[in-house]
C-alpha cells in the first residue's frame, strides 16, 4: 500500500519539477534503474534516501509516504509565508525579489500551453546577480524596477481592454494634462517634498508651509487648493481669534510620489540597466 503511494508520489513530484529520471539519479548519485524501480513500485527508498528525496523535491517525508498532503493555501497565505520571520529590511528586499519573479513565473506557465510567446530565458536570464535597475517591455505588459539611495520603486503595467483609448479622449486628456501641469512647477515640488517629509505634521496651514519652504504664503495656498482638487489633501475652516484659517490635512499621496519618482528615474536616474529586455511596449490597439 505505502509502496504504491510512494511510487505515485515520486512520479508526481518529478513531473512537477520538470526533470527526468536521469536528472534525479545524477543529483542523488544513484543509478537510473534505481529511480525507475522506485517509481514503478518494484522497490522503495530506504530511510536515508527518503530524507535525500524530500530535500531534493523540497517536501516533507510524510508527504512522500502519503501520510499528509499539501494544504491548498490562499494567495494571501502563500505571500505571508514568504515574509514570515523577516525584519523590515529583509522584507523590502523580499518584496522586490517577489515582484521580479512574477513575470518569469507567469511566462513559464503560459509557455506550456502557447508556443507563440517569448521564451522565458530570453526575457529573464537564469544567471544574473541582482536587479538594481531593470526593465522589461512586451506587448502584454511592462515592468520596471529600480532600487537605489534615491528611489525604491517597482511598476507593473498590463495591457488593458480599453487599449488606452482614454488617452485620445479630449475630456480625459484635459484631466491628465492638469495633473502633469501641476507637477511641472518647481514651487509645487518643493511644497510636496515638505508635505511628504516626516518633519511635516498631518495638519498644517499655508503659513506653516511657507515658513518651512520659503515660498510666499499666497502661492502655497494656491498649490494646496489645487492639490486638494485631485489628491489626498483636504481642508477644513478653523475659526480662530484672529479670523478664519484653512487647516489642511494630508497623510501623503503615494500615487503623486510614484509619478514624481518615475519622472526622476527617467530624467535624473542612471541611463543604464542591470538588465533590459526591450521587446517593444506597443500595447495600444492590441487584442
Amino acid at each position: 500500500m505505502y509502496e504504491c503511494k510512494i511510487a505515485e508520489k515520486l512520479v508526481e513530484l518529478r513531473t512537477s519539477k520538470g526533470v527526468t529520471q536521469e536528472d534525479v539519479a545524477q543529483s542523488l548519485s544513484i543509478s537510473n534503474k534505481t529511480v525507475s524501480k522506485w517509481e514503478n513500485g518494484v522497490s522503495t527508498p530506504d530511510l536515508s534516501m527518503l530524507v535525500e528525496l524530500s530535500k531534493y523535491y523540497d517536501v516533507t517525508t510524510d508527504l512522500l509516504l502519503g501520510l499528509s498532503e499539501k494544504k491548498n493555501q490562499s494567495t494571501e497565505e502563500e505571500v505571508l509565508s514568504l515574509f514570515e520571520g523577516l525584519d523590515r529590511r529583509e522584507s523590502v528586499l523580499k518584496a522586490f525579489e517577489t515582484v521580479k519573479s512574477l513575470v518569469p513565473a507567469m511566462y513559464k506557465t503560459v509557455s506550456k500551453y502557447n508556443d507563440n510567446v517569448y521564451d522565458k530565458e530570453n526575457i529573464f536570464p537564469s544567471e544574473i546577480s541582482h536587479f538594481y535597475r531593470s526593465n522589461v517591455s512586451l506587448h502584454e505588459f511592462f515592468e520596471f524596477v529600480a532600487s537605489s539611495e534615491n528611489v525604491n520603486i517597482a511598476v507593473m503595467m498590463l495591457r488593458n481592454k480599453a487599449n488606452f483609448a482614454w488617452m485620445n479622449d479630449p475630456d480625459k486628456q484635459k484631466e491628465i494634462v492638469r495633473i502633469f501641469k501641476f507637477l511641472s512647477d518647481k514651487d509645487t515640488l518643493s511644497v510636496l517634498y515638505y508635505i511628504h517629509s516626516t518633519n511635516c505634521s498631518e495638519s498644517f496651514t499655508a503659513n506653516y508651509l511657507s515658513n518651512h519652504t520659503g515660498i510666499k504664503e499666497e502661492r502655497v495656498s494656491e498649490i494646496l487648493d489645487e492639490f486638494c482638487s485631485f489628491g489626498t489633501c483636504h481642508w477644513v475652516m478653523a475659526h480662530l481669534a484672529e479670523g478664519e484659517v484653512k487647516i489642511y490635512e494630508c497623510d501623503g499621496d503615494g500615487i503623486i510620489l510614484s509619478l514624481i519618482s518615475l519622472a526622476f528615474e527617467r530624467m535624473c536616474g542612471r541611463p543604464s540597466y542591470e538588465y533590459n529586455f526591450n521587446g517593444r511596449c506597443k500595447m495600444i490597439g492590441g487584442k
